[in-house]
């Protein structure tokens, strides 16, 4: 078994190993899977060649949601990042029908929003980082099927546009739509520190 952290040479060629983590900035319209039946845009082709039988998307972000999803190589990892014991934040900017009035929003969210998940009831607690316009910025530590847009629109905005901006201490920043690129820096710390925990 070779160890994560070197690069053997075959061929001459040197295999240098996936990441822990990769970075992708999702367009709108391509799908969370790993290839699609219907042959409608999917991550299949995201990753370079060496990566994809080694690393796997960390959830989802809907077809048409855009902004940074996380690709992992341990599993461990991955079940931490997603699972709501170990509160990993996630931060969104949405264009919301209706004005917002911020301290309304921001009131529903701390106290709680209910939603129903798998036919019960179930609050989802949010914190609104910014609002302006028609324009939300807010942070969550849950990541359930469309959470955002129905949370947001039990508020009484429904969502026109969304875009994950930051997973955990991993920041979309300017990373280019459809570009993918490992993680490094205080992301990459964090990732060990969540995988060590």
């Amino acid at each position: 078994k070779v160890p994560w952290d070197c690069a053997p040479t075959v061929s001459g060629q040197v295999l240098a190993p996936p990441p822990l983590l990769a970075a992708y900035h999702k367009p709108v319209g391509v799908h969370s899977t790993i290839g699609d039946s219907r042959g409608r845009p999917s991550l299949i082709h995201v990753l370079p060649e060496l990566w994809r039988k080694q690393m796997h998307p960390v959830g989802r972000l809907d077809a048409d949601t855009s902004g940074l999803l996380l690709f992992s190589r341990d599993g461990i990892l991955t079940h931490r990042m997603l699972h709501p014991k170990y509160e990993v934040e996630r931060e969104y900017e949405a264009t919301v029908k209706n004005t917002v009035d911020a301290h309304a929003l921001g009131e529903k969210l701390s106290s709680g929003v209910a939603t129903i998940e798998d036919g019960e009831t179930y609050i989802v607690f949010g914190k609104l980082l910014h609002a302006e316009g028609n324009t939300v910025r807010l942070q969550v530590a849950e990541g359930k099927y469309r959470m955002v847009r129905r949370i947001l629109a039990n508020c009484g905005h429904p969502v026109l546009t969304l875009h994950r901006l930051r997973y955990g201490s991993v920041w979309l920043g300017d990373l280019e739509e459809g570009e993918v690129v490992p993680i490094e820096g205080p992301g990459l710390d964090w990732a060990k520190s969540l995988l060590a925990s």
